[in-house]
């Protein structure tokens, strides 16, 4: 498979040039060379031919006044970082995130579309085509499931079809909803079963998953999966002929842990492991994008170039795309990395497509500008009515009101609790200040589901999201009032978070685009969300990851109890198990 056409002249050309017959456009000299494929560093010389590496060895190219000449004696090449699993819409977009990839040496990007399954079909595939102007190189998997719970238009048969023949498409996935494989969901089948008569890829979501389950889900086709926690899970899934991933997220930073438990284990390292950052919230992006993942593997243990080869060959291997990218050899795409130490991976020269692409962080060349009008995102607020101070208030029924409790930043459990009450059987918080109210807002069908939140901070007055996995408004607070304000200023800017603190807006970031992700620089996102996390933190907030857990208290494919339209759903059981409420 190509992963850029070349033009029988440029073929030609690239010939040529490999025997010296044609002068080099670009010659890296005298560089110690990264060979991926037999792990050893080589002192070579690298000459392109336009896009592609025409020559890597001993002998100098023909060169003349048009070739550029890289003096690298000293220096490090390596090829371009490989990020295989990107979730592209977490407050930032595929086009600033993309951006922020070149600069720090990732030059291919294989993305989750879900954020996108709201656009007519057409749409999604303009954005995704009109990403393949942009130096760094997107490719997508399809979604077998929206994580909701409620019926989607492009989650049948048809459009599932569409999706994953689509040619960037080049993997499912990630298959989170494993209760609809066990129940053989007859869409869920047809796309597991469709991926792989495509030949492409099927990307599992298995987090603590036995070596029974891991058995079931490979013989429904799932080919890699990047939630093992422990290197035993990574052994698992490689004794069961799957891809292993680690992972280093603002939600799981597992990798130093499984570099150290692997190497516990005595095992060689191998060509089935790649690694991942698992498409993180802003702040961990701070550090970097696959150069910190490496970095960190490196800093744990790993030897670095298992760490390099495990961010670009083992991938386009996984991938099918070895002979087009992640290697440094005749024929390649010439995305190539100038590092200044053999254990230094954040690159000082970004090369990408032969083109000097970056130094040191700052971009060199145009990459792509979104038309962000002509996409038709729905509109975030629809409802026809005003935020009302009742609408975060909860009558305590049967004695006993639902409470949600936090044990981790994703992991949701829910008991019941009896509270004080006010003269109209309103609960009351006020004895506990660790305690807030939680209410998911359905302004479609004009619903609210209600619940006690414990573990999320302390005295946290009001703060309103739209960054749901669902669709719903979420509303976090003890103070009615503020989460009135905080809400009423979530639906003047057409969507984003917002923080009140005594009695003030203290925070907040527009996401215009469909409630979700900015068009906004990465820098200046990934400022905005140090700041808020920093005030939680000030709140008393423990968890890793609060933006995630903000995403994910409406998002079904997770334990174990979640607020969705229709009330507050046992995941397990799949029971609605506390009815959601008509707005007053």
């Amino acid at each position: 498979m190509r992963v850029r056409k070349i033009t029988a002249e440029a073929h030609l050309q690239l010939i040529r040039v490999s025997r010296r017959k044609a002068p080099a456009t670009m010659w890296i000299r005298g560089a110690q060379v990264l060979n991926v494929y037999t792990k050893e560093w080589q002192a070579l010389h690298v000459c392109l031919a336009g896009e592609r590496i025409a020559y890597v060895g001993e002998q100098e190219p023909l060169a003349d006044e048009h070739t550029e000449i890289i003096e690298a004696q000293g220096k490090f090449l390596v090829p371009g970082y490989i990020e295989p699993h990107a979730h592209p819409f977490q407050w930032y977009n595929p086009y600033t995130l993309a951006d922020f990839a070149l600069q720090r040496g990732t030059t291919m990007l294989v993305s989750d579309t879900m954020m996108l399954m709201n656009l007519p079909m057409e749409q999604v595939d303009h954005m995704l085509s009109s990403l393949s102007a942009h130096p760094v190189k997107s490719f997508f998997w399809a979604r077998l499931d929206p994580q909701t719970g409620k019926p989607h238009p492009h989650y049948t048969k048809q459009g599932l079809a569409r999706m994953l023949e689509h040619p960037l498409v080049i993997q499912g996935g990630e298959l989170t909803d494993w209760h609809g494989v066990l129940a053989e969901s007859e869409e869920i089948l047809f796309g597991l079963k469709h991926a792989g008569d495509l030949g492409k890829r099927m990307e599992g979501h298995h987090p603590g998953a036995s070596v029974e389950t891991l058995n079931t889900a490979a013989a429904a086709g799932v080919t890699a999966c990047h939630e093992g926690i422990r290197a035993q899970d990574l052994l698992h899934r490689l004794r069961l002929g799957m891809y292993a991933t680690l992972r280093h997220s603002s939600i799981r930073p597992d990798l130093p842990d499984l570099v150290r438990g692997w190497k516990e284990l005595g095992l060689p390292w191998s060509p089935r492991m790649m690694l991942t950052s698992d498409g993180s919230t802003p702040p961990l992006y701070r550090h970097g994008l696959m150069d910190y993942t490496i970095r960190l593997a490196i800093e744990a243990g790993m030897p670095p170039i298992e760490a390099y080869v495990m961010a670009t060959l083992n991938p386009a291997v996984y991938y099918g795309i070895d002979g087009e990218v992640g290697g440094i050899a005749p024929g390649r795409i010439a995305d190539l990395l100038l590092l200044s130490a053999e254990d230094e991976p954040t690159p000082e020269l970004v090369i990408a497509n032969g083109r000097r692409a970056a130094e040191n962080g700052t971009l060199l060349i145009p990459t792509v500008t979104p038309d962000w009008e002509m996409y038709t995102f729905p509109p975030v607020d629809i409802l026809d009515q005003q935020t009302k101070a009742e609408w975060f208030s909860i009558r305590q029924e049967a004695k006993e009101t639902p409470v949600i409790e936090m044990p981790s930043a994703v992991i949701t459990r829910l008991r019941m609790q009896s509270f004080p009450t006010d003269e109209k059987g309103m609960i009351s918080l006020g004895h506990d200040p660790s305690l807030a109210m939680i209410v998911a807002i359905d302004p479609v069908g004009k619903r609210k589901t209600q619940a006690v939140l414990s573990g999320f901070g302390h005295h946290l007055e009001g703060l309103a999201s739209t960054y749901t996995a669902s669709g719903e408004w979420l509303v976090i607070g003890r103070d009615q009032q503020a989460m009135v304000k905080a809400l009423d200023r979530v639906r003047e800017m057409g969507g984003g978070v917002v923080l009140i603190d005594k009695g003030k807006i203290v925070w907040e970031c527009p996401l215009p685009l469909a409630g979700k992700f900015s068009p906004a620089p990465m820098e200046e996102i990934i400022c905005r969300a140090e700041e808020l996390i920093d005030l939680l933190r000030e709140k008393g907030h423990e968890h890793l990851d609060p933006i995630y857990s903000m995403l994910f208290f409406s998002s079904t494919h997770l334990p174990y109890a979640r607020l969705t339209a229709e009330g507050i759903v046992d995941v397990k059981t799949g029971r609605i198990v506390h009815s959601s409420l008509p707005l007053e």
